[in-house]
C-alpha cells in the first residue's frame, strides 16, 4: 500500500494581476486567470537539485542561486483534466541575442467557480490573501519521489529533484486572509506596534516638547499634554 501525503509550501504574495481573453465567434467566451508573484515564507527553504534555492528574500545572505515563483489561478471547467493543470513546474534558464530570462517556478491551479469567483470578490472588495498555502504530492516511502525533506528536523527544509522531475502534482490550495492585525510569527516587520511600543514613542515625543516649552517657561501647558496622554492610555 502507498502512504502518500502532501507536503506544503507557505508563500507570501508579493504582486498580484488578472489577464482576461474573450474568444470571438457563435457565443463569445470570456476566460479569466488570477496571477500571483510569490515569496516562501520565513523559516522554510526548497533547495533545487539544479542548482537554485527557493526561500524569502529577507535572507539576502545565501549564497546560492535564488528562484523566483509565480501562481496561475483560473476557474475550473468540465472535462478539463486536473492532472494537466494542477501542478509545479519547473522552467529553465532561456537565453538569445537579445534576451535573457533566469529560471523560474509556476504554479498553475484551477479551482472550483464557486471558490474563483469568492476568491476574485473578495479581491474586488480590498481583501486579498496574506498567505497562499500549496499542497505537494509526495510518497512518502519512495525514494524516487520527486520532492523530500532535506536536513532540518522539523520539515521545515524540502529538496526538489527536479533534475528529471520537471513537474509535481499539486493536490491542494488554502488562502489565507488577514482580517485584524498581524497573523504571521514569521513576519516582525508587519507586526502592529505594541502597547509599550506606543507609550515609549509618546514619552519620546513629550520629552521633546518639554524641552522646547522649558525654554519659553511654559510648563502649564507640557503639564497639560502629560495628563491627556495618562488619560488615554488608562482608558485604552
Amino acid at each position: 500500500m502507498r502512504a502518500e501525503r502532501c507536503m506544503r509550501l507557505r508563500m507570501i504574495p508579493t504582486g498580484l494581476g488578472m489577464f482576461t481573453q474573450t474568444t470571438f465567434g457563435d457565443q463569445a467566451a470570456t476566460a479569466q486567470t488570477l496571477f500571483f508573484k510569490l515569496d516562501l515564507a520565513r523559516g522554510n527553504r526548497l533547495t533545487l537539485e539544479t542548482g537554485e534555492v527557493f526561500q524569502s528574500t529577507a535572507y539576502p545572505w545565501e549564497k546560492r542561486r535564488k528562484i523566483s515563483a509565480s501562481l496561475n489561478v483560473d476557474p475550473a471547467s468540465e472535462g478539463r483534466d486536473a492532472s494537466h493543470t494542477n501542478n509545479m513546474r519547473y522552467f529553465e534558464e532561456e537565453k538569445g541575442d537579445d534576451y535573457e530570462e533566469p529560471p523560474f517556478i509556476h504554479f498553475q491551479v484551477s479551482i472550483p467557480s464557486s471558490d474563483y469567483s469568492l476568491l476574485l470578490n473578495n479581491i474586488r472588495e480590498g481583501l486579498t490573501p496574506s498567505v497562499v498555502t500549496v499542497e505537494l504530492r509526495h510518497d512518502l516511502f519512495d525514494k524516487g519521489s520527486p520532492i523530500g525533506f532535506d536536513n532540518a528536523p522539523d520539515g521545515s527544509e524540502m529538496i526538489w529533484r527536479n533534475a528529471h522531475d520537471r513537474r509535481v502534482d499539486v493536490v491542494g490550495i488554502g488562502f489565507e486572509y488577514r482580517l485584524i492585525g498581524n497573523v504571521l510569527d514569521d513576519d516582525e516587520d508587519a507586526k502592529p506596534p505594541t502597547l509599550k511600543g506606543s507609550i515609549d514613542a509618546l514619552v519620546a515625543r513629550l520629552a521633546d516638547l518639554e524641552k522646547a516649552f522649558v525654554k519659553g517657561n511654559n510648563w502649564i501647558l507640557t503639564a497639560i499634554i502629560i495628563a491627556c496622554a495618562v488619560l488615554y492610555f488608562a482608558r485604552h
